[in-house]
């Protein structure tokens, strides 16, 4: 069941702002132009060059790519789904977080007094000491959260009903489930295809300059995928393997030395596309109202031999 395999989880991230809506200014622009004052608002800056604050930021951005590596879209209230086997490894990396994240607020506010004396002088007339919170005010406009619930079946639900409508209710539940369970499947889908096809863009191009990432995001992918696929896709899985097995031996620094190795990873990484563009072909119940044309093996090794002088052929 997949109750026994994920879980819904949703991380909540809350950080100050920085910003006030300056009503006096929005007001005097509005009556100097002759217009409602609805008609736009005068947001103001509140610090500038607040590096502490910055990094804050930065980590938050840090603990939402690392959560979305790891979960699958569910629902559009925040949560994600979470396989099982990432349960503990995600409590362990939200603690380190959480205490990075904590030692951030606490450098922050030891310099927000710094801060402020600098915005004096950065806003001149627009500077108001009222807008800025005493430093434990502003503590609790600081967070993180690690939220976690069961994923809903059909059997949870429980109200006084008719046992007819006791079976609608938990057939609508259950269809919801299966629902999110496909847009999760789809999303790895994309996931893999878009590492894929990043591969053949950059290798396709004799002049194109690539980072050791174009190797290892794939490999980083394919690892997770098993743990990620809590549907069961088999063809997800096949797909992975040949990834992991044709795309995965070598760094992208041979693939930089050596053009001829270049040329056939390219063809490798174009044919895999096309292997998933046809899986999802297969699966798609609407046919494609505009089809995507994607470059053929054939036509990669053709265009990469012209400059390699080597016989376009596989």
């Amino acid at each position: 069941m997949i109750t026994e395999r994920a879980m819904l989880a949703a991380v909540h991230i809350s950080i100050w702002t920085a910003t006030k809506h300056d009503r006096k200014v929005s007001r005097e622009v509005a009556d100097r132009n002759g217009a409602r004052e609805q008609a736009g608002r005068y947001n103001k800056q509140l610090l500038m060059g607040a590096g502490k604050l910055e990094e804050l930021r930065t980590l938050a951005g840090q603990i939402r790519q690392h959560f979305y590596k790891i979960t699958l879209p569910w629902s559009d209230e925040g949560f994600r789904l979470l396989p099982s086997h990432f349960y503990f490894d995600l409590n362990a990396r939200m603690r380190e977080f959480d205490a990075s994240f904590s030692a951030g607020i606490e450098q922050f506010l030891e310099v927000y007094p710094d801060y402020i004396r600098e915005a004096r002088a950065e806003l001149g007339g627009l500077f108001r000491e009222e807008d800025y919170p005493a430093a434990e005010k502003l503590r609790e406009k600081f967070s993180v959260k690690l939220e976690i619930l069961p994923v809903p079946t059909g059997d949870d639900f429980r109200v006084q009903m008719s046992a007819e409508e006791q079976a609608r209710v938990a057939r609508e539940i259950d269809a919801n489930v299966r629902q999110s369970l496909t847009k999760g499947t789809e999303d790895l889908w994309k996931r893999m295809r878009e590492v894929v096809k990043h591969m053949v863009d950059r290798l396709s191009e004799p002049e194109s300059r690539f980072h050791a990432t174009l190797v290892t995001n794939i490999f980083d992918l394919v690892s997770l995928l098993p743990q990620l696929n809590v549907n069961q896709d088999p063809d997800l899985e096949r797909l992975a393997s040949q990834i992991r097995d044709r795309l995965c031996n070598y760094t992208a620094q041979d693939l930089k030395k050596h053009d001829l190795l270049r040329v056939t990873t390219a063809a490798e990484a174009a044919g895999i596309v096309a292997e998933i563009d046809e899986v999802l072909e297969s699966r798609r119940s609407q046919p494609a109202t505009i089809p995507v044309v994607e470059p053929q093996v054939s036509d990669i090794l053709a265009h990469m031999s012209a400059y390699m002088e080597v016989p376009a052929t596989l």
